[in-house]
């Protein structure tokens, strides 16, 4: 074959082809890479002493962060949409400043093949993170002070019906990072979580559910941000 042929095979194979010129590498040390579905990647890494593994998905989606945000912010309506969740209560919002607000949020969640599930989070949500214009963020550790609630509570369990046969999750503490590319068109989304459901799951299971529930996530939201109730976050 020629070398001009060569050429113009190449050229149709770009316009055919997506092509992700961006940069989908975590920026610290450690991370091995899982997946890789062109537009995100999946990682996983060891954490020291401690049988459970951290993930963490990046990846380039089309719609703005202000949107992304609206969508991982809207938690009472996250049964709707997110896997697996059958309640969420939101039990207080502190606001700290105009850019800056701790959300208390409880969630349950019903698995088809264990028992179920349910943790308390305080949520920092956080509009122009790290002093970046138009970068948004959500972090999260377990809240086990005044806003811990557990399926038995009153206010939750006639919502629930498995009460005190629920299991709390042993920790979980994680984040989103959404960072305007293309003058806000699109959004590159770090997610991170560290996390173990607790009870007897052994760990390497618990690593390993963690790790699918990723492509799962990122679906969740995609179509979720084309409900028409976000169009107002841009």
């Amino acid at each position: 074959m020629g070398h001009c042929n060569k050429i113009i095979l190449v050229f149709l194979a770009l316009l055919v082809s997506p092509v992700y010129a961006y940069d989908l590498s975590p920026s610290d040390l450690g991370w091995k890479e899982k997946g890789d579905e062109g537009y995100y990647k999946t990682y996983v890494r060891e954490k020291k002493d401690s049988g459970t593994g951290e993930v963490l998905m990046i990846g380039v989606v089309d719609g703005s962060p202000q949107k992304y945000f609206a969508v991982v912010g809207d938690y009472d309506n996250f049964p709707e949409f997110m896997p697996y969740l059958k309640y969420v209560k939101k039990q207080h919002s502190e606001k700290v400043d105009e850019n800056k607000t701790y959300n208390y949020v409880f969630f349950y969640f019903a698995s088809p093949v264990v028992a179920d599930r349910f943790y308390n989070l305080k949520l920092l949500d956080e509009k122009n993170a790290n002093g970046k214009k138009g970068t948004y963020k959500s972090s999260w550790t377990l809240e086990k002070g005044t806003y811990r609630k557990t399926p038995a509570d009153p206010e939750i369990s006639k919502y629930v019906k498995s009460g005190d046969k629920a299991v709390e999750t042993a920790f979980n503490e994680g984040y989103w990072l959404l960072e305007p590319l293309e003058d806000g068109k699109k959004t590159k989304i770090t997610y991170y979580v560290w996390t173990n459901p607790g009870g007897s799951i052994p760990d390497f299971i618990a690593n390993k559910a963690n790790t699918v529930a990723l492509p799962k996530l990122m679906k969740a939201i995609q179509e979720r941000i084309k409900n028409p109730k976000y169009n107002s976050a841009n």
